[in-house]
């Protein structure tokens, strides 16, 4: 089985008050919950939560949770503040859906026609998450031409698509285009550190684990 991986960054600089907001997500949608101690969760049932870091504050779902963008939207809107997701399938492709004070903002996509088979919807998919740098370059505040090489979708045909699957966006990237790791360094670009170190906040869902939690948000 590959990984699986489910993390949003919040900008924001106060931990408790962006865990205080998770609880009464959980609480919102009938999903009992507790507040433990920090990283003595099993990754099937806690979320966990690490101090800011250059502004952001990165929080860790469970595995396999289905409902990260339904929460990072409500999130964003109950925070005023912009929401940044990544979502790995199964270590085969990586998503990243950005979130403005509850609203979409941009959607990308390493591999959106993985499940499609039909060309004319898997055209249409590519269009829909191709991500647009534009977007943001004016929401992070960074170069766009720091952010383009990561929205390129690695796994074209031929010569090509070779070549893609084994150049690194820029030279001090830590691995390859093709790799669902590059989002680390996508990331990076945006000013988001992904966390090297324990939480600072954990809170475990007691019911169903992450079952009680709403799924939804886009997809393919």
């Amino acid at each position: 089985m590959g990984e699986f991986i489910a993390a949003a960054a919040l900008r924001a600089d106060d931990v408790e008050k962006v865990a205080a907001a998770v609880f009464r997500y959980a609480e919102k949608h009938g999903a009992p919950a507790e507040f433990v101690e920090p990283d003595s969760g099993d990754g099937r049932s806690t979320v966990d939560l690490w101090a800011p870091r250059n502004g952001w504050i990165v929080t860790i779902w469970p595995t396999h949770f289905t409902g990260l963008n339904a929460v990072a939207q409500w999130l964003s809107g109950e925070l005023t503040t912009l929401v940044s997701t990544i979502d790995v399938y199964d270590g085969d492709f990586w998503n990243h859906v950005l979130w403005r004070d509850g609203a979409e903002a941009d959607r990308f996509s390493s591999w959106p026609d993985h499940f499609e088979a039909d060309r004319h919807e898997a055209k249409r998919l590519k269009q829909e998450w191709a991500g647009r740098p534009d977007v943001l370059a004016e929401s992070f505040g960074v170069p766009e031409n720091h952010i383009t090489p990561y929205l390129i979708p690695p796994y074209s045909s031929g010569v090509f698509g070779w070549w893609m699957r084994r150049r690194k966006p820029f030279p001090d990237d830590t691995t390859e285009l093709a790799d669902i790791w590059i989002f680390i360094d996508f990331w990076r670009r945006l000013g988001i550190h992904y966390p090297d170190a324990p939480p600072a906040r954990s809170i475990r869902f007691t019911g169903r684990g992450s079952d009680g939690l709403p799924v939804g948000g886009p997809s393919f």
